[in-house]
């Protein structure tokens, strides 16, 4: 064969083929493809169940109560961080105190304590 007639079939596998860095680019970077559109018999279908279903009752979700709970544990039982964080907060929104002053380690105190008294209480109720 010659030489002419092998370059063709040459040229046809290099078209067919990805190049080597393609290949890599293409392992590398992943390709986001475009979502199918919607078929809108699907849609009217969803609608009717949803017109049908409407006339059901929907459950409501119960209230919940450890905002609740917590409130009261902090007004019973963590009297006293509870005081020494808003006595911090005074002090910051007043502009005394060391320059960075935070009440993050008063806040920290409230919530242990709250967290402490409030669980007992939340786990009997939700057994």
């Amino acid at each position: 064969m010659s030489k002419a007639a092998t370059e063709p079939s040459v040229a046809r596998e290099e078209e067919s083929t990805p190049s080597f860095f393609s290949q890599l680019v293409s392992f590398v970077l992943p390709t986001a493809h475009a979502e199918e559109p919607k078929d809108d018999s699907e849609e009217e279908e969803k609608s009717e169940e949803e017109e049908a279903g409407g006339e059901e009752e929907e459950e409501e979700e119960p209230e919940d109560i450890a905002p609740g709970i917590r409130e009261e544990c902090e007004s019973t039982e963590c009297t006293g961080p509870s005081k020494h964080f808003k006595h911090c907060a005074e002090k910051i929104e007043k502009g005394e105190g060391w320059k960075g002053e935070d009440c993050v380690e008063e806040l920290f105190h409230l919530m242990h304590c709250v967290d402490t008294c409030s669980a007992p209480k939340l786990f009997k109720k939700l057994a």
